[in-house]
This record gives C-alpha cells, structure tokens and sequence, in this order.
C-alpha cells in the first residue's frame, strides 16, 4: 500500500485525520477514467551520472489532528463515514481529485471511485505525470471531462458527496489499493495495444502498470 499515511489533507477551517482500516482488499467491479496517453519511460542513467535529486516535500497540506473516524469492516462503511461529517470543505487538490471520480465514475461501485482516485494518487507519486493532484488531472489528453485544462463543476447531488468522500479516504491513504502501483488504465471497449504490464481488470476498465 502506498506510504502517503503521513500526507494527510487539510480540511478548511476544521481538520479530518482519518485512521488506516486493516480491511481485506475490496476488488469488486468498476468503471474508471480512461487514461490514453503514456508518457515515456525515464532515461537510464549512465556510470558517471548522478541522480536528480527529488523533493520529498509532500504535495498535500499536513493539519493538525482534528476528528478521528473509525476504522470500519467495508469501504461501504467508511464512505458513510465520511460522508456524515458535516464539516469537510475541500481545497483545490481534494475537489480536483473529488472531480475526477465524480465524471469517471459516478456511479460506478465504491472501489471502482477509490481505483480512479488511487491512479491518480500513483501518478503523482511518480512524479512524471504531474507535480500535485491537479496538475495530473488537468494534464493534456489524461481525462476525456477536461477541456483546454478546465474541468466542468459537479452537480450537488448524492453522487458528488460520494466522490468527495472517495477522495477524503484515498488522500488519507485509510484504504487498501484497488489495483496496487497501476497508473495507466482504459476502458474494455478499446484496445490502444499499450506495451505495459497488464495487471487487472476491473468492471469495465483494464489496469497497468
């Protein structure tokens, strides 16, 4: 599971810390966004080269302790959770990763909304995707809702509550990876022959990594 425990989001005036469930893996079906474009692999490097160096600095605001949320037994229950909390206002990186389930998913079962949202956390880790949740989102030809890097605003609807919980939990790192290190996926329907490793299915959506 990935180590980004220790990034948890700042939640507007109040704060969430949100604690890790020991769950099973919950790999039901899903729908999750297309991403078509795969960058190239990183240049290796030579004997006399060095490596670059990396800021570690993480990508999301770390507030001080504020309400605990239990662990629970299904993502099912962590979802209501969240959702119950009144309080949660959403920065910019929290709505564009909110955003991003929402139009990919909607909908969709509750793993198949965390695996989009736990991609895009992946790609951010890799760091050559993106520099933060939004920059890897609004990324030219990665999600077929942004156009000329805007995204359209979610409906306020049960939905969307959803998917703001859905990325409450992955930014918190509270639940186990759908599809571990994936972070190149597309629809069934297609077959754009990427030479990747093929690591999953999933509803209706095919995983790499």
């Amino acid at each position: 599971m990935r180590n980004i425990a220790r990034a948890f989001i700042a939640i507007g005036a109040g704060t969430l810390l949100l604690a890790a469930g020991e769950a099973p893996i919950y790999n039901s079906g899903a729908d999750l966004a297309f991403l078509n474009d795969i960058p190239a692999s990183p240049a290796l490097l030579t004997d006399d080269a060095a490596p670059a160096m990396v800021d570690e600095t993480p990508a999301y605001a770390e507030p001080s302790l504020g309400t605990v949320l239990p662990e629970t037994a299904t993502l099912t229950q962590l979802v209501h959770e969240v959702r119950t909390i009144d309080s949660v206002e959403m920065d910019q990186q929290m709505r564009c990763l909110a955003t991003a389930v929402y139009f990919e998913s909607k909908g969709e079962p509750l793993d198949g909304q965390l695996a989009v949202a736990q991609v895009i956390l992946n790609r951010v880790e890799k760091g050559r995707f993106g520099r933060d949740i939004c920059g890897v989102v609004k990324a030219p030809g990665q999600f077929s809702f942004v156009r000329g890097g805007q995204m359209p605003a979610p409906v306020g609807t049960g939905q969307w509550d959803t998917a703001q919980a859905i990325a409450v939990i992955a930014i918190a790192d509270a639940w186990p990876e759908i599809v571990p290190q994936a972070t190149h996926f597309h629809a069934t329907r297609v077959n754009p022959g990427w030479k990747m490793r093929r690591v999953a299915t999933v509803g209706r959506h095919i995983f790499y990594r």
